[in-house]
């Protein structure tokens, strides 16, 4: 990857675009295909999935010390597990295309039928007769499309497990839900910024979908649909008709012959690794429930003297924080937050400001439409270290207020805090831990993988509004998937039915530092190479 690649994408777009071929079923468009990049609707998708999960910026160092071209969401070891189809409304059907964020490509696939897209949208998954139990219920139809027109667009983040498992193990599993829910928010958070009204929807028929799809056999797990309903006539685009990302300009290719990559042995190896855990293999019928949740979990508000917090620890006599920001919305601009986002190689000693802490969280209050508004959110609890204006030790974050509750403690030294996070160097000097987490096992019991799948993705959703939320603040910030949770849990207090499900690290960034978890060796996870999957 040259220089000028790197600075300028533009310029490499142009390249590519005017390379001569002497096959003509690579031309972009095709001379019998009508033209998309004609279509505003099409064109205003593709700069929305740009913004969502495209390229942007800089580059990153990827495992084998590679360079690649930093992104807009982040990624556990910049592996990307995941690859991203798009069905554009086309007249009365769909015609499906596998987006590649790398040179913001768009690549056609096959046409897809209305009735079938339409079925998997209003159907709840089949019930597996293994995992049904009380939370069994007929399939609901009601929600945003019930009555109204077909979606403009399906998108459908697809995770592909191997290619974090053969990092991290089987725990790579869990970072194929977290990526990809990193990934699903954004580019719903972009629609909604371009003017369409977007719904993430969770509890869908996997299988179906791959069949409808062509990914039968290819071991990929569709992990989240993000429908687009048309925008309103007339309402501009969040970016004032400028191109959302100037880093992604879509390119349109019709040779109509290329599917997905097919797997190998390895990787049909990992794909049955997972099918114990998989929402794939084990769907559970739960009724979809339409609605806006808040990325977090209520708090509860108790804090006289001895008074349970809800979490299983004493508040003691402190009063609540309040934090800044209450009546913010942020981020106020989405775009340049999203471009502005970057994971952070380490910290420097030196506190953060409490008011520009408290701004950033005001990120999470923020919802998203989704098809299961009942189910399981994460709390949030903040071990401050060194923030100007709060003492340090843990404290939950209450959403509905805007406050911090204190819990107690003392923050932690630099060592304990770093032998939490599995000995990596970049939680060293950090001004504060967020951790994100949950009752797993009694989830697990009522919920099964979709319960799984469901807490994953609204952890990681609210990971990528508080990226954006730092960003815009200046505040560095990185997402830590390895971590010991017994440590944390000690750290933050939390009760011992309370899991930590995702750890994030926030502070002053250190510019010159290395992030050793790009490394070929998951460092992170004290794992050697030659350990087995």
């Amino acid at each position: 990857m040259g220089v000028e690649e790197l600075t300028n994408p533009l310029l490499a777009g142009f390249w590519n675009e005017t390379r001569l071929r002497s096959s003509l079923e690579t031309l972009s468009p095709a001379t019998d295909q009508p033209d998309p990049g004609m279509s505003v609707q099409w064109t205003r998708i593709a700069e929305a999935l740009g913004l969502g999960y495209g390229e942007r910026s800089g580059a990153v160092i990827t495992k084998g010390k590679t360079l690649m071209r930093a992104r807009t969401t982040p990624s556990a070891g910049a592996l990307y597990p995941f690859e991203v189809l798009v069905a554009f409304q086309d007249g009365p059907d769909y015609v499906l295309y596998h987006y590649e964020a790398a040179g913001c490509s768009l690549r056609r696939l096959a046409a897809v039928g209305r009735r079938e897209m339409a079925d998997i949208l209003t159907a709840a998954p089949p019930t597996d007769p293994l995992t049904a139990g009380p939370l069994r219920s007929a399939p609901s139809t009601a929600g945003p499309d019930d009555g109204a027109e077909p979606p403009c667009a399906v998108v459908a983040v697809v995770a592909r497990p191997w290619h974090a498992m053969r990092k991290y193990g089987r725990r790579g599993y869990l970072y194929t839900h977290l990526d990809s829910a990193h990934a699903a928010t954004n580019i719903a958070l972009a629609a909604a910024d371009a003017g369409f009204a977007p719904t993430v929807r969770l509890r869908f028929d996997r299988r179906a979908l791959s069949r409808l799809f062509g990914l039968e056999n290819l071991c990929r797990e569709p992990h989240a649909l993000v429908t687009l309903a048309a925008p309103a006539e007339g309402r501009p685009t969040g970016t004032g008709g400028r191109p959302a990302n100037p880093f992604a300009v879509p390119i349109w290719w019709h040779d109509g012959g290329r599917g997905l990559e097919q797997p190998d042995g390895p990787e049909r190896e990992a794909w049955e690794l997972v099918s114990p855990v998989s929402t794939f293999h084990q769907p559970r019928d739960l009724r979809l429930r339409f609605g806006t949740t808040a990325s977090v979990r209520p708090a509860a508000t108790d804090t006289r003297a001895g008074a349970d917090t809800g979490t299983g620890t004493r508040a003691g006599a402190a009063a609540p924080v309040a934090l800044a920001g209450r009546d913010e919305t942020a981020p106020a601009d989405l775009g340049p937050a999203v471009l502005a986002r970057q994971s952070a190689k380490g910290f420097l000693t030196k506190p953060v400001g409490a008011d520009a802490l408290g701004r950033a969280l005001t990120a999470v209050r923020g919802g998203i439409t989704v098809d299961c508004a009942d189910g399981p959110l994460a709390g949030l609890r903040v071990l401050v270290r060194n923030v100007d204006g709060l003492s340090p030790g843990a404290y939950e974050y209450d959403p509905a207020g805007h406050r911090l509750l204190p819990v107690g403690g003392d923050g932690g030294s630099e060592e304990a805090v770093v032998a939490a996070c599995m000995n990596q160097g970049v939680a060293a000097g950090c001004a504060a831990l967020v951790a994100l987490h949950a009752p797993v096992r009694q989830l697990l019991g009522e919920r099964g993988q979709q319960g799984l799948a469901e807490l994953h993705f609204h952890a990681a959703s609210a990971g990528q509004r508080l990226c954006l939320g730092a960003a815009e603040q200046r505040l560095g910030i990185t997402c830590l998937g390895g971590f010991d949770a017994g440590r944390i849990a000690e750290l933050a207090l939390l009760a011992d039915e309370e899991e930590v499900i995702y750890v994030i690290a926030v502070g002053v960034a250190d510019e010159n530092a290395v992030k050793w978890d790009r490394a070929p060796i998951a460092y992170s996870h004290g794992r050697d190479p030659q350990q087995p999957i």
